[in-house]
């Protein structure tokens, strides 16, 4: 493992023993209950214990805090052969653990790491989106059953409730994830039962039972009480490959676009516009609606943006085909030196620079039109878009204030409100890595975008991002296109995972800068 992931693992492992463990017995209070009487889950909650590091009870070793075990009965129940890959495990950890990679912790684990999440609830689904590499889990609660023949490092989560318990079926996992720091492990029989109970307003207590034949001789289950983070009002991100990647200078830095700015950094040409003023839509009669007759856009969308990925310039394109809509002939109004980069950047060499051939975050607006399934989840205070390419952007709807301006982030920070029956979302905060597309389209941390998500039928979005960038371009410019509502389920794609082209595009890299020698 990297010296320098084995300082951030240490730094985040000391995180739990900072946060208060419950009360042996919790003063009753009233549970916050949603609309339709069920417990309400929705808040930022973090596991109080050692669990991410050892399952059971365990001493202190290089990067796990000592703690006690979570185990209903002290131990897990293994088989013999099974207890001896558990001890090659353990032996192994800095390189076998698959955190140490940055790969999806899979369930349970997600659950109890040393990172924050948070919960949103709704009557057909709650969701769940993690700190930890912007991953995320979907628990369907519409009686929908599990897929056939597909196996996912997340599992698929189907939930009922049980009285005031949330009770999760995972299935559906492979056999790619462990439990834990320590090596516990399992094989892809693993089928794991969750249960969700809040014992007060600030704590629930969670349950898993763990099944698989392969490994263990019976089932067993794990006790772990999650407490409600009082201290936050959002989540941050920890998109642990870039880190990874930047500190071992695979992903280097680009001053003219990074944050923050630097002597090579091109001059600011232009004054950043807060707000972009759009003409208000006609409300569309047929648009199904929330409870407090918002629209209703929750659902599974797929984004008609017809190859914006690749290219968003459309040269000799007619009109109504152009996905930038301003300036009028389509074409993006960048400065010179961002011309020349674009040009760079559509070499085929520089395929090994786009964040996203790394599985980074894709930022904004490029994460609407990457080709990718999105799944919106809607309640009254916020607006959640979760990506198929595992990661998620969270919009409050509060208008609140951006964060400072020295937090920045790969999907920026977005605050929304409604005008109408139109959903405006301000995003700054962007740590200006991220391209606009596989063509080299440039942005940089001076990006401020403004989004409109306007219903256009019961199934129809028109997406609309005006971008302001002065350091890029020399006015600002939108683009636009419509996103369609499928009767489809989000799916995982475990892109850093399952990657396989980024040594491929590494050696074509190197080749040509071979050749420049």
């Amino acid at each position: 493992m990297h010296p320098h992931r084995l300082a951030i693992i240490t730094a985040i492992a000391l995180s739990s023993a900072l946060i208060a463990a419950p009360q042996d017995k919790p003063p009753q209070q009233t549970l916050p209950r949603t609309a339709d009487g069920k417990p309400n889950l929705q808040g930022i909650w973090q596991a109080s214990s050692t669990a991410a590091a050892d399952l059971q009870d365990h001493v202190a070793s290089l990067n796990m805090l000592a703690g006690r075990s979570v185990v209903a009965g002290g131990e897990i129940p293994y088989q013999p052969w099974a207890a001896k890959q558990k001890a090659e495990n353990f032996q192994n950890r800095r390189t076998a653990d698959p955190l140490s990679k940055c790969y999806i912790p899979g369930v349970p684990r997600v659950m109890y790491l040393d990172f924050p999440f948070q919960i949103f609830q709704t009557p057909k689904v709650i969701a769940m989106a993690f700190e930890w590499e912007l991953d995320y889990r979907l628990v369907y609660t519409d009686g929908t059953p599990h897929p056939k023949d597909a196996d996912f490092w997340m599992g698929d989560s189907r939930g009922h409730w049980e009285g005031d318990t949330l009770v999760v079926d995972v299935a559906n996992i492979n056999d790619k994830t462990w439990f834990d720091m320590a090596g516990d492990f399992h094989s892809d029989a693993l089928h794991v039962v969750e249960r969700y109970h809040m014992t007060g307003r600030d704590t629930i207590q969670y349950e898993a039972t763990i099944q698989d034949s392969k490994v263990f001789t019976k089932p067993w289950t794990i006790h772990i009480a999650l407490q409600r983070r009082m201290d936050r009002d959002r989540l941050f991100e920890y998109s642990c490959q870039s880190e990874v990647e930047e500190a071992n200078g695979a992903f280097t830095r680009e001053d003219r676009t990074w944050y923050p700015g630097s002597a090579t950094a091109p001059p600011v040409a232009m004054a950043a516009s807060s707000r972009v003023p759009a003409a208000q839509p006609a409300v569309v009669a047929n648009v199904r609606r929330t409870n407090d007759d918002k629209p209703d856009l929750q659902g599974f969308y797929e984004s008609k943006a017809g190859g914006a990925n690749q290219a968003l310039e459309r040269p000799g394109a007619a009109p109504e085909r152009r996905l930038i809509v301003d300036p009028p002939d389509g074409k993006l109004p960048m400065q010179p030196w961002a011309v020349l980069e674009k040009a760079s950047r559509d070499l085929s060499e520089r395929g090994y620079d786009d964040p996203t051939a790394h599985c980074f975050p894709q930022g904004v607006p490029r994460s609407m039109y990457v080709p990718q399934g999105v799944e919106l989840i809607q309640t009254s205070d916020y607006v959640v878009f979760f990506f198929e390419r595992t990661s998620w952007r969270i919009v409050p709807l509060d208008n609140r204030n951006h964060l400072p301006d020295t937090m920045r982030l790969w999907q920026g920070d977005s605050v929304g409100h409604w005008e109408g029956d139109t959903l405006v979302v301000d995003t700054t905060n962007m740590n200006g890595k991220t391209w606009l597309g596989e063509g080299g389209e440039v942005m940089s941390y001076a990006e401020h975008v403004v989004e409109r998500f306007t219903p256009a039928g019961p199934d129809t979005l028109n997406y609309e991002a005006t971008i302001v960038d002065p350091v890029v371009y020399t006015r600002p410019w939108t683009l636009a296109f419509p996103m369609k509502r499928e009767k489809f389920e989000l799916t995982e794609a475990a892109c850093h995972e399952e990657d396989r082209d980024l040594p491929h595009m590494k050696a074509i890299k190197d080749a040509a800068a071979a050749k420049k020698k």
